[in-house]
């Protein structure tokens, strides 16, 4: 007959192997990397290995003649290895002809129209300004666009006439050339076939509406961020750029970037051609300003891919940590994540709920002999308490940018730029920081005390509803629904507690401050035991009480006789 097994020790046993489940569980959701509030770096660092680097850009770019946007790719990407050397050595061979270097790419146009013009007859500034501003070379590109047959070119050179600018001149009067030089910069866009539809439909709708009002405001504004850009830009990133952008107001979002961090110019100019559309770009940026510049150059290293990802789904970027010795199961989870991001996402969470049941449930075994006896109910709620508490707590440590660090200053993109006094003067932009609604961290953290004062008014529901069912006397129903005035409180301790905690988080400035969202626990709390107390304990007291009037009533005689 085989020994019984001491009960004494099994128990333990069973306790500590709940424990430690639930603690393995919780590390290893921990590992998934999903997070609906940020991007996490190795998810970027997989997308981006699965397509072409910038170095495969630049190599292309490179190989299409166009220097001036492979030298831009390079100054963005170049990591000091000898592959990027190899390409800057040839950069430098294949710009032998010092003509091309200055226009940054060979075009037919130009060399129809700038093949005699000696570069010493060129403009001062830099960029394409340079080449079309200088008097040879605009008289001779002018008379290049005169002779098209396309109606656009017309109409873009026809508004040099118009005399309502406010900012700039007309072309036929003395300071009339950083105008023209703008309209023959677009005009060579046209002329080469180099815009896409949508801007080209756009832009004859500004033209046709700033003719028939006389009114070039509108107008005007698109031309200033365009002559900004033809400056930033020789004509081979110039044409690059504006072959992707399909909105006339992403221009001038672009030349904010540039303006705002020049020294970023690299980076913005590869990322527009790296989306589907600058203004997505644009978009992202609007939201993250700064820092989103900042992760740009982060996840460029890693390939075009990264960067799509990172704009597409407009999501901060992970802080970066180190990658070396990813163990396999990490790749696994990396790979799971990439392909099924929903799916990793809920079990992640769905075992951020497992873990702490099995870990609590383990721990309340470990107190069987002191605790009290309560319904399966009852029980099920308390558990369901304790992990939905800690799911949120976990989601919010696993957030980066959930509970911690303020919102990123985005660009507002709204600036006035005045005169044009001299081309190669800086202008001045005045910035509107945007203003934002509550911010998702403050609503998750009220939603979160919100359900912790549910729970607690379940529980007090349930323990007055177990009381109610025993069987027996009305007077012992009574006493012990006096023995329970501390459980029927804990909304009010929850509150507080919760109150201290993120005061004291916020102090250590561990969590961004925000009163509202750590006085919302003691405002719950309180409103919680208010209904506890009046709504369901004060009522029932009142029957039990009705009830036992007659035992009442004898012993307070038999008090009196005796």
């Amino acid at each position: 007959m085989p020994p019984k097994l001491n009960s004494s020790r099994v128990g333990p046993a069973i306790s500590a192997g709940l424990i430690a489940l639930g603690v393995l569980i919780i590390l290893f959701a921990w590992r998934i990397p999903s997070r609906f509030k940020s991007i996490p770096y190795s998810i970027v660092v997989e997308t981006g290995a699965r397509s072409d680097s910038l170095f495969d850009l630049a190599k292309a770019a490179l190989e299409e003649g166009n220097l001036g946007m492979a030298e831009l790719i390079v100054e963005a990407g170049d990591t000091g290895s000898d592959d990027w050397d190899f390409l800057k050595e040839r950069i430098a061979l294949e710009g032998n002809d010092p003509m091309v270097v200055r226009w940054g790419e060979w075009d037919p146009f130009l060399d129809a129209a700038l093949s005699d013009i000696p570069l010493d007859a060129y403009s001062g500034e830099p960029g394409l300004l340079g080449v079309v501003l200088s008097n040879a070379c605009r008289d001779s590109l002018r008379r290049l666009l005169e002779n098209s047959r396309d109606p656009l070119v017309g109409s873009l050179l026809e508004t040099g006439s118009l005399t309502t600018y406010k900012r700039l001149f007309p072309v036929q009067s003395v300071s009339g050339k950083p105008l023209e030089a703008t309209l023959i910069s677009l005009g060579l866009l046209v002329q080469g076939d180099r815009l896409t539809s949508e801007f080209k439909r756009e832009l004859r709708r500004k033209i046709a509406d700033a003719r028939a009002s006389g009114d070039a405001g509108p107008l005007e504004d698109f031309y200033l961020d365009t002559l900004s850009l033809s400056r930033a830009l020789n004509w081979g990133q110039f044409k690059a750029l504006f072959e992707n952008i399909k909105k006339l107001d992403t221009v001038g979002e672009i030349r904010y970037a540039f303006h705002r961090q020049p020294e970023a110019k690299p980076i913005i100019f590869v990322s527009s051609l790296a989306v589907d559309s600058p203004s997505e770009l644009m978009d992202y940026l609007r939201l993250y300003g700064d820092e989103g510049v900042d992760s740009l150059k982060d996840v460029s290293a890693y390939g075009i891919d990264a960067l799509r990802m990172l704009v597409r789904e407009k999501l901060p970027l992970e802080k970066k940590r180190s990658l070396d010795n990813v163990s396999t199961l990490q790749s696994g989870l990396t790979n799971f994540s990439l392909q099924s991001p929903n799916a990793s996402l809920f079990l992640k969470y769905a075992l951020f709920f497992i873990g702490p049941l099995f870990l609590f449930w383990g721990t309340s075994r470990l107190g069987v002999s002191t605790r009290e006896s309560n319904p399966p109910l009852l029980r099920a709620t308390q558990r369901l308490f304790v992990s939905l508490a800690s799911v949120i707590i976990l989601i919010i440590l696993s957030e980066p940018y959930l509970a911690g660090g303020s919102e990123p200053q985005g660009y507002s993109f709204r600036f006035s730029m005045p005169v044009l006094a001299q081309v190669d003067g800086e202008t001045i932009l005045v910035e509107t920081e945007p203003t934002t609604s509550m911010d998702p961290a403050t609503l998750l953290s009220i939603s979160f005390f919100f359900i912790l004062q549910v729970m607690v008014y379940l529980i007090c529901l349930l323990k007055v509803r177990q009381i109610d069912k025993e069987e027996i006397d009305s007077l012992v129903k009574l006493k012990l629904m006096e023995n329970e005035e501390n459980l029927f409180d804990a909304g009010l301790y929850v509150g507080i507690a919760g109150t201290c905690i993120s005061l004291v988080l916020q102090v250590l400035g561990l969590i961004e401050a925000n009163l509202l969202a750590a006085y919302s626990s003691n405002l719950f709390g309180i409103l919680c035991v208010a209904i506890v107390k009046i709504r369901m304990v004060r009522p029932y007291k009142n029957k039990l009480i009705l009830a036992s009037q007659e035992r009442l009533a004898a012993l307070g005689a038999k008090e009196a006789l005796g």
